[in-house]
């Protein structure tokens, strides 16, 4: 599995409209804008494209901002492979990642909840919103370990905090949202 840094992304964004809810969805221009060393977009490549990943990372971690499979590859394993991939494409402590909270009346928020706990993920004891123009989202803040070290209150923290100025950087009163978390 490869993953293969792409700067045109009109395609990718297309998909993400129909796959994640627009509470979730950052718009395309302000992705475009908070590309850099730190903030990037993957394709990702099993012989073909297969999905997409973009995430944010620092020296010690990585997070995921949006995961997606391409809906003709659904339901083949490649979503494992991807999260599995990450360990070795990036020498990391671990990988966070926003996950809707769970709706018994929607079944698709327990079977990606599922999916990710398989997958390694464990939901962190932290009251975390996703900022947006429309007062926030809240959502579950869980982490992976890429080496067995897990991860500290200071450590989510100040990870968190890199987060919001680069990726959040267009809401205005982020750091409100960061006060709400950490207190």
């Amino acid at each position: 599995m490869e993953f293969i840094e792409i700067k045109d992304f009109y395609q990718i964004y297309k998909d993400m409209q129909v796959q994640f809810p627009p509470e979730e969805l950052k718009p395309y221009e302000h992705l475009k804008s908070i590309v850099s060393e730190s903030y990037k977009i993957y394709q990702v490549i099993e012989n073909i494209p297969v999905g997409y990943i973009i995430l944010f990372q620092t020296e010690e971690f990585i997070f995921i901002d949006y995961i997606a499979i391409y809906q003709e590859f659904h339901s083949k394993g490649f979503g494992g492979k991807i999260l599995d991939s990450l360990k070795q494409h990036f020498n990391k402590k671990g990988c966070f990642l926003e996950v809707e909270k769970p709706d018994p009346e929607n079944i698709n928020t327990l079977r990606r909840i599922k999916f990710y706990e398989k997958n390694g993920a464990k939901k962190l004891n932290i009251n975390y919103i996703y900022p947006n123009c429309h007062g926030g989202l809240p959502m579950d803040l869980y982490y992976i370990s890429f080496n067995k070290q897990k991860t500290t209150l200071i450590e989510t923290k100040n990870f968190i905090t890199s987060l919001f100025a680069c990726i959040h950087s267009d809401i205005k009163n982020y750091q409100n949202f960061l006060d709400k978390i950490f207190g």
